[in-house]
């Protein structure tokens, strides 16, 4: 590899000037115009996450929430309510107590003299609230300030926000003029922490918001609560239902009470400062230009790695001392610098060496024998399995934009890992896990994503994939990339999006040969079990049920995959003998989860396509229910689409029996065939099961958001309930949460886990049982 000329030479000098004023320029250019703030806000989201901590234990929020509303009515309460709310606050020892809202129109002299005589009785620790108004059609802006008459007797706290462009609160007033008069924030008045009035503080969300102390004003009205709870305390009053929401960094959408608590919190911790990002662009400045001119290139990039660590560590520890700083554009110009440079070095590099692929420009084979590191967990082999039907029917000079087009998609999924170009539409990249599970998930979101057409030529062209992993670390790159490209041949043979080269199992011939009778002995001694993965209603949180899923444990091989096993079984004819015994002790399980209280919780089973066929699925089914004495709508059959789909009048007379003994059917993998509204209408099914590829993928495609969401409002129109499975994490959840999905599983809500660790998920009694915190 080239290395960039040192100072004082041409024409490396030159193009080092260049390059170090343009990444300058960008830099100066993102700072203040804010082009990176999403960038900066996943930062800040980043490290907030990293310094989460609880509150400090001194602030309590007392909600008006959907219990208070229908308890005691709607907003606004009167002002006698709050008189009493205060009146039970400061008797049970509440050190201050502040209002986030209390309308100052004119009142009911009764009530007005009750609210009067309880701030009276407060000796001065009650902070009302006061706010500016604007009309968004006369843009005039009016004052809404406590009689003249209150203000004797309680503070005032301005509870004006600022709502920044994309809808998130990042700042909070000192306070602000009002009427000719200074006015402080009400979170300054209740952390007794004051500014110059005008200015405002960055909000420290790292303080975790779920972890507040709440008591629902129902309760203390109704008395069911423990005053110690805000003895000593200060308290915080205010809406939760029925009231405006803003963006919270890290929380998603909020309502104001608990914004105004993240303020309080902050400065209860100090005086934070927004140290902003010009500090950040002159050290990166010094850090680029010595990276660029030095003539020690090993200490250059020393010097360029310890920039990038103090840019990302730093800010850390900055946030601690409460100084904010904006690091994305002085790290958009170190990327910039080292990036150009490395590319111009690798470019020249690559045209020596001929490690490029003479019509796409992509790094071929002998780049990655050359690149590639000593060890290396997980090889990865895309197959494109049409690219030589599409390459021949385009034009010569187009196969570039085609290839440019999948590594682009490809790159999604391997995290930017660099993307490898073989022959006969093969692209390999490797990955940093050894986890092919880990990585089976990433491949199932690359998939769904090739199910969009790519465009070539102004022409949509329709491409199919499938991957192969290699994970054996014991041989060479080319023998792996070899066994990665036989399992992605394997997979497509079989019908599947991935497959995992296992040289063990290939090399085991004995083992292979004997799985099925091997199978039949592990039913016999319960070496196959169930594993139960809780099933989430969305609307209350609740555990609901679960998904019966099969697992082998042989004594010798260990844990063996339900992909190895089950369909061997469907090709052998043994599927029945194995359903027949999942089935048994799935629906015993749910009885017993009967017996322990939890009279609602259902069991869902997966249903092979072979056993619509059988003459003996009602009787097994029927019989099971009848020995465990356990009604037949406790328990879901799942079929598959394509099943769904097949629509035989035996399949369909099977199904309507099923479901006219009472027991509930649900469509599996919903989204990867191509049913039609006709299907869906002709099939009996209660609930429809959203495929994981959907689900997966809905935080980065719009397409597979808009299928989720019309597959939601189809089901619900056809008085059908909707499962979403494969929910990995909160960003899914609170999109499926917003279409108004009725169940989630996956493993962001729960693993699959034995009866057991089950059974300690629900509480003892159906009286106690509390909903599972879904974030």
């Amino acid at each position: 590899m080239r290395l960039p000329l040192p100072l004082g030479r041409s024409p490396g000098h030159r193009l080092n000037l260049r390059i170090l004023a343009a990444a300058i320029c960008i830099a100066l250019l993102c700072g203040t115009i804010n082009v990176l703030g999403p960038f900066e806000l996943y930062a800040s989201i980043t490290r907030a996450k990293l310094r989460s901590h609880p509150p400090s234990g001194q602030l309590v929020l007392v909600t008006i929430d959907d219990q208070s509303i229908s308890n005691f009515g709607p907003q606004p309460w009167s002002r006698s309510r709050y008189a009493d709310l205060v009146r039970r606050l400061k008797a049970a020892g509440a050190r201050n107590i502040g209002l986030t809202a209390l309308p100052w129109g004119q009142g009911n002299p009764v009530e007005d003299r009750d609210f009067e005589s309880a701030l009276a009785d407060a000796r001065g620790h009650v902070v009302l609230p006061a706010r500016i108004v604007l009309d968004p059609m006369t843009e005039k802006s009016s004052v809404e300030l406590p009689p003249a008459r209150l203000l004797r007797l309680a503070s005032v706290g301005n509870t004006n926000l600022f709502v920044n462009w994309d809808g998130m609160v990042y700042d909070s007033p000192y306070g602000v003029k009002m009427a000719g008069r200074p006015v402080p924030s009400l979170a300054s008045v209740m952390s007794r922490h004051s500014g110059p009035i005008g200015t405002t503080f960055p909000i420290d969300y790292s303080v975790d918001l779920h972890a507040l102390p709440v008591i629902s004003a129902a309760d203390i009205l109704g008395e069911r609560w423990s005053p110690s709870r805000v003895a000593g305390r200060d308290v915080l009053i205010g809406e939760t239902v029925n009231t405006l929401r803003y963006g919270v960094p890290g929380f998603g959408q909020q309502p104001l009470v608990y914004i105004h608590a993240a303020a309080i919190e902050t400065l209860r911790e100090g005086e934070p400062v927004d140290a902003g990002w010009l500090l950040p662009v002159v050290l990166a400045s010094c850090i680029a230009a010595g990276y660029l001119f030095m003539r020690r290139r090993m200490i250059a990039r020393i010097l360029l790695s310890a920039g990038f660590a103090l840019l990302l560590v730093g800010p850390l520890s900055a946030d601690r001392a409460q100084i904010y700083l904006q690091i994305m554009p002085a790290i958009a110009l170190l990327t910039i610098a080292s990036l150009t440079r490395l590319w111009f070095n690798i470019r020249q590099t690559m045209r020596d060496k001929g490690l490029v692929n003479a019509v796409s420009g992509q790094p071929n084979l002998n780049a990655l024998r050359e690149s590639a590191p000593r060890i290396v967990p997980t090889v990865v082999v895309a197959r494109i399995l049409n690219y030589a039907e599409v390459t021949t029917s385009l034009p010569a000079d187009c196969e570039k934009e085609l290839v440019e087009q999948i590594t682009n998609r490809l790159t999604v999924g391997a995290g930017g890992d660099t993307i490898y170009q073989a022959d006969d539409g093969l692209f390999i990249w490797l990955a940093d896990t050894a986890n092919d599970e880990l990585v089976g998930e990433q491949l199932m979101a690359l998939h769904g994503l090739f199910r969009s057409p790519v465009v070539v030529a102004g022409r949509l062209i329709d491409l199919s994939i499938t991957f192969g992993l290699d994970t054996d670390m014991s041989r060479s790159l080319v023998q792996r990339v070899s066994s990665a490209v036989v399992a992605a041949d394997r997979a497509a043979a079989e019908g599947r999006r991935w497959m995992t080269y296992d040289p063990a199992e290939l090399e085991d011939a004995e083992w292979k040969m004997s799985l099925l009778a091997r199978l039949d002995q592990a039913v016999e001694r319960d070496e196959i079990w169930v594993a139960y993965q809780p099933k989430i209603e969305m609307a209350s949180g609740r555990i609901i049920g679960a998904e019966a899923l099969a697992r082998w444990s042989h004594p010798e091989k260990g844990e063996v995959p339900p992909s190895q096993f089950i369909p061997a079984a469907e090709r052998s004819g043994r599927i029945e003998n194995l359903t027949a015994h999942i089935l048994d002790s799935a629906v015993a399980a749910t009885a017993s989860v009967h017996r322990a209280g939890h009279a609602d919780f259902s069991i869902a089973v997966n249903l092979s396509a072979r056993l619509l066929d059988s003459p003996a699925l009602l009787a097994m089914v029927s019989s099971t229910l009848a020995r465990h004495k356990l009604a037949p709508h406790h328990l879901i059959l799942e079929i598959t689409e394509t099943t769904a789909m097949a629509s035989q009048d035996g399949i369909v007379e099977t199904l309507e029996a099923l479901s006219a003994s009472g027991v509930r059917l649900s469509i599996d993998d919903y989204g990867t065939g191509f049913s039609t509204l006709d299907y869906l209408k002709r099939i009996p099914a209660d609930e429809i099961k959203i495929d994981r590829s959907f689900v997966s993928m809905l935080e980065k495609s719009q397409s597979d958001r808009i299928m989720v969401h019309s597959t939601i409002q189809l089901a619900h129109s056809l008085g059908r309930k909707t499962v979403a499975e494969g929910v990995e994490n909160g960003v899914v959840l609170n999109e499926l949460r917003l279409m108004q999905c009725d169940y989630v599983q996956g493993y962001y809500t729960g693993k699959p886990m034995k009866l057991s660790a089950l059974m300690e998920q629900l509480p003892q009694r159906e009286s106690e049982r509390e909903p599972v915190t879904i974030v």
